[in-house]
C-alpha cells in the first residue's frame, strides 16, 4: 500500500510542478496537495521523521498556494 501512497505522490508532484511553472497555479496546486498528503502518509508508515517534516512543511505550504490560486 505505501508503494502506491509514494507512486500517486511522485507522480501528482510531477504534474503539479510542471503546471505551476506553466503559471497554472489555480491546477498545479491541487496536484501539488495531492502529492505531500500521500507523501506524509507513506513517510509516517515508514516511521521516516526527516521526510515526515519535510513533507508536512511542503503540506502547509501548497495549503497557503491553494488558497492563492484557487
Amino acid at each position: 500500500m505505501n508503494k502506491i501512497f509514494e507512486t500517486i505522490g511522485t507522480i501528482c508532484g510531477i504534474i503539479g510542478a510542471f503546471l505551476v511553472a506553466f503559471k497554472m497555479g489555480q491546477f498545479g496546486y491541487p496536484f501539488f496537495f495531492i502529492s505531500s498528503v500521500c507523501l506524509l502518509i507513506s513517510a509516517i508508515r515508514y516511521g521516516q521523521r526527516n521526510f515526515i517534516a519535510l513533507q508536512g512543511v511542503f503540506l502547509t505550504a501548497n495549503i497557503v498556494g491553494l488558497f492563492n490560486y484557487v
